[in-house]
């Protein structure tokens, strides 16, 4: 049996859970009104259902939690320990919501597969949501032996992702995967985000040493792939440390992201400081502007098309709050 340590429990987690006076686990996977938790003593099954649960806030994936037996002796979520990061998007049947992916993790790994050519927008979206959590920020380039030359693919993506570490595995033939393992160093979480097919069962696959997560091929014709993980689950690996396995996005939308926004775009948010025009400006070529000009035209459209999404955001939550 593992020991919650190479979860990532530590002194604070426990102590924690002893102020509670319940037995402390961490959520591997969440069920209609049940969990999946891994305790000392254990893998168990706890009732999240909400007559049953004592705490507010429901649990996600990643959770610290105490568990307490209710009347009836059955192991019930007591209480959701206050979380260090959070993994939240835009839920995406309902845009004035948020959607909570997953708890507690120290790296979010951005995962793009290298048979498709990196997307700009779309990998500075991912970033923005990574940024956001509060965790450290990888990008993970896989299928690196479908390119002839994955350095250049790095060179990019290093240039798209200002502050995030980037790693290139070519799952199949073990190439990366020591990189992948140091990220994990010290019994980290590693959430991995990225749209279907991109490789991130697979890569799951080789760190654990066993087919854990089921793997499909993607569509020939626009290399989109079919979602073969339906549910984001945290999967321990051998030598300690975790990751949590997401179902593929097609389209990601930050929420409440203006922290994640200026990390995701450093360069921007450090020239707008300089900017004569303060808050005022929206950097598209007024004169003595410290942005426009200095940063890549692409790129400053992107942030901008992003930061007036965030905007509207804010002001859709408070005119509903008015309502």
């Amino acid at each position: 049996m593992m020991p919650l340590e190479a979860l990532g429990a530590d002194q604070q987690w426990r102590e924690l859970a002893q102020s509670q006076g319940g037995r402390l686990g961490r959520v591997v996977q969440v069920d209609r009104g049940e969990c999946e938790v891994m305790t000392d003593e254990g893998q168990i099954r706890v009732s999240s259902d909400s007559q049953r649960a004592q705490g507010d806030v429901a649990p996600v994936t990643g959770d610290w939690i105490t568990v307490v037996p209710d009347l009836d002796d059955i192991p019930t979520v007591q209480q959701v320990l206050e979380r260090r990061t959070l993994v939240v998007r835009r839920d995406p049947a309902e845009h004035a919501r948020a959607q909570t992916l997953v708890a507690n993790v120290d790296v979010v790994g951005v995962v793009h597969g290298l048979d498709r050519r990196i997307n700009p927008a779309q990998l500075e979206r991912f970033c923005v949501v990574a940024w956001q959590s509060g965790a450290s920020v990888a990008i993970i380039l896989a299928k690196a032996d479908l390119r002839r030359r994955p350095e250049r693919d790095a060179e990019k993506a290093a240039a798209l992702a200002p502050g995030a570490s980037v790693v290139v595995t070519a799952a199949l033939r073990g190439e990366g995967l020591d990189q992948m393992t140091a990220l994990l160093e010290g019994n980290r979480t590693l959430a991995l985000l990225g749209p279907s097919g991109v490789g991130k069962s697979t890569l799951i696959n080789a760190l654990v040493g066993s087919e854990v997560q089921t793997t499909q091929e993607v569509r020939a014709g626009d290399a989109r792939g079919r979602h073969t993980t339906i549910a984001r689950r945290l999967i321990a690996l051998p030598n300690g440390g975790s990751i949590v396995d997401t179902p593929g996005i097609r389209a990601v939308g930050p929420w409440d992201a203006w922290e994640g926004l200026a990390a995701a775009y450093a360069e921007i948010d450090a020239l707008d400081q300089e900017c004569r025009f303060a808050e005022d400006c929206w950097h598209q070529g007024q004169p003595g502007c410290a942005v426009a000009g200095n940063v890549d035209p692409g790129r400053l459209r992107r942030y901008l098309e992003l930061a007036n999404e965030l905007a509207d955001q804010d002001l859709d939550l408070a005119r509903r709050r008015h309502e």
